[in-house]
């Protein structure tokens, strides 16, 4: 780097801007006047500094940069080589060909779109399958041999339809006996009531003590508790009764036959299962993390072998497996639906806009993305975004959204749209 010194040869603030108008301040010749770069000297007399920047910036690996505008003042030391003005001149002339003016700063051309152009709404899974609400064994409520199985497996069965038919002569003979013992009963306490009757009318002609009138009283309560007591028994007996005959509590498909005819049933013992097809839901297993999102996305789908569901959320549980920090949700379908017991996978369409990754930038160690206004640039920075995933954003969507161009710009920075359509 060559030095002029031109200490003893500018007389003028408006020589110094001449002086650089030539394109001496390059990383070629540093100009110097009184120990101090040309660049301070014109603007402690009174040159703007963003005019001194554009007359006299350098560059190069060998300068730093001094805040006086976006100028750069040389670091280098090196020995100082005292000229007049006439030697500075020709000087000048001699670096004029290869040394380039500074020119005006320009807007930094970069292209925009709108918000609602550049917007996305990011897709997540996450592993379900559809599962019935009433999948169970139909079970024995009384003990008895089997007389008839008539259905099969896979057979496809109203509510109400004959599942399982069982032995029941033993408690039609029971019913028989009970309702026999009630009738003797009955008759009983028709006799009881006469005698009661009559006693009251011999007590009241005191020829009957009143001790006698008592008894009679107790008789008739007793027949009639025993009387009661017997329509409860016979009543258990209808019950028992319907239930030699199992019926479908639901509509649905019969998966296993579970006992076969002449074998002993006790109560409680497993007949048939039975799966209700009507009514399937979709429980999915989510992230922890992720459970605000599906409570706010717009748009639900099951997704089982290359087909999709739509669904609506009926409840996320409260419940976080530890093992996992997933949480259970059932959602229904809400249009048609798959078969029970078919695996897939939840997805879910977020319902808040995001921005794509490639437009994010990280400025004062915030990322977030550059917007347009009035030929500025301006960071707005998007708290809580992550390297190299979309991120949130709630800015209106007509917005302009710097989509290119924008890693090298900086907060206020002149630039120039380009508008584009489409992404």
């Amino acid at each position: 780097m060559l030095i002029l010194d031109l200490t003893d040869g500018i007389d003028s603030v408006s020589e110094a801007r001449m002086l650089a108008n030539t394109g001496l301040a390059y990383d070629s010749v540093a100009v110097l006047f009184n120990k101090k770069p040309v660049i301070t000297v014109i603007e402690e007399d009174g040159l703007s500094s963003v005019r001194a920047c554009e007359i006299l910036k350098t560059a190069g690996s060998g300068c730093q940069s001094g805040r006086r505008g976006n100028g750069f003042l040389p670091t280098r030391q090196i020995s100082v080589i005292g000229v007049n003005a006439a030697s500075l001149w020709l000087l000048a002339s001699c670096f004029f060909c290869f040394c380039a003016s500074a020119q005006a700063v320009a807007p930094v051309p970069v292209r925009t779109q709108t918000l609602a152009e550049s917007a996305i709404y990011p897709e997540s899974a996450a592993p379900a399958v559809v599962v019935s609400l009433n999948d169970a064994p139909i079970a024995a409520q009384i003990e008895a041999s089997v007389v008839d199985v008539p259905v099969r497996v896979g057979d496809t069965v109203k509510a109400g339809a004959i599942l399982v038919k069982l032995a029941c002569k033993d408690f039609e003979l029971e019913q028989s006996r009970l309702k026999a013992e009630r009738q003797a009963i009955q008759a009983r306490l028709e006799l009881a009531q006469w005698q009661l009757k009559q006693a009251e009318t011999l007590s009241a002609q005191q020829t009957l003590p009143e001790e006698q009138v008592q008894e009679k009283r107790s008789q008739l309560a007793v027949l009639r508790g025993d009387l009661a007591a017997h329509g409860a028994s016979i009543e258990i007996t209808d019950r028992q009764i319907a239930h030699c005959t199992v019926n479908a509590p639901f509509p649905g498909v019969v998966t296993a036959r579970l006992i076969a005819v002449g074998q002993f049933a006790s109560q409680g013992t497993a007949l048939v299962r039975l799966l209700d097809i009507t009514r399937p839901e979709v429980s999915a297993q989510v992230p922890s993390r992720e459970t605000d999102a599906l409570r706010q996305a717009k748009l639900l789908l099951f997704d089982h072998d290359g087909k999709h569901y739509p669904l609506s959320l009926r409840a996320v549980l409260p419940t976080i497996h530890t093992e996992t920090g997933t949480q259970e949700a059932r959602l229904d379908f809400t249009e048609r639906h798959s078969d029970p017991g078919a695996a897939g996978r939840l997805i879910w369409q977020e319902g808040v806009q995001h921005v794509p990754a490639e437009y994010l930038v990280q400025r004062d160690g915030q990322l977030g993305v550059f917007i347009m206004n009035e030929g500025k640039a301006h960071f707005h920075a998007l708290p809580g975004s992550q390297s190299g995933r979309p991120a949130a954003i709630s800015l209106p969507p007509e917005t302009q959204l710097i989509v290119t161009g924008q890693y090298g710009l900086s907060e206020g920075a002149d630039v120039k749209a380009e508008p584009m359509k489409g992404r």
